[in-house]
């Protein structure tokens, strides 16, 4: 039951009409309680009328009193990319941008530019590159991939990207010892030799077919 407190009399009513065009300013006045406003409220608007268009998005539809309409759309928090309307061709886009060599904070610039946004967000937050990316095993090249080459050799970076795993992935079973292979006496760091029985042998144990590598050289060597 509405409290008596929040009825306007007919001169308030007036005196806010009145003063519609300096509504906005009226509204921050910090003397004016919000159940005041809630009242002025009720005497301009005759009825709010959600619609859910599709999962990420909500038409407001305000009738005012006298007839005329407003027409909005909000776009609400969703729990994930794939219940945005738009989240597989971000996800698409977004992967194009990256295998171009953008790094993650201008692909989520270009992205919001676009008219993207997140799950959670207005707009494309770097994070959010970075979760796609890393799920499709897309690796981030600050520099490219052969800059600092050694003939002969393939690092783990260039290992990783040639087999289409992750390095996280080829570290992990080195530690584990699926993967044996010691660092490189000359280069000091642990190098695979750059041929493509490394390459095929590394998707190999991906796909189950191995269950073990190694790579370290004949005790006679």
């Amino acid at each position: 039951m509405q409290s008596q407190s929040d009825d306007l009399t007919p001169t308030e009513q007036n005196d806010f009409i009145a003063a519609g065009s300096q509504l906005p300013e009226f509204w921050q006045r910090p003397d004016i309680e919000w159940g005041r406003k809630k009242a002025l409220l009720r005497s301009l608007i005759d009825k709010v009328i959600l619609q859910r268009v599709v999962r990420d998005r909500i038409t407001i539809r305000i009738v005012w009193r006298g007839g005329e309409v407003t027409e909005r759309e909000v776009e609400p928090r969703v729990h994930a990319l794939s219940a945005l309307s738009r989240g597989a061709e971000m996800e698409v886009r977004l992967l194009e941008l990256a295998h171009q060599g953008d790094d993650d904070a201008a692909i989520a610039a270009k992205l919001t530019k676009e008219g993207f946004r997140s799950p959670r967000r207005s707009y494309v937050p770097v994070r959010t590159v970075q979760i796609v990316r890393q799920r499709h095993r897309v690796l981030r090249q600050s520099t490219p991939a052969r800059s600092h080459h050694i003939p002969g050799w393939l690092t783990v970076s260039e290992l990783a990207m040639a087999a289409d795993v992750s390095r996280s992935w080829i570290r992990h079973r080195i530690r584990n010892g699926v993967i044996s292979v010691r660092q490189n006496a000359l280069h000091k760091r642990v190098l695979f030799p750059d041929a493509a029985a490394t390459i095929a042998a590394i998707q190999e144990l991906k796909s189950g077919v191995r269950q073990h590598l190694d790579f370290n050289p004949p005790a006679t060597e």
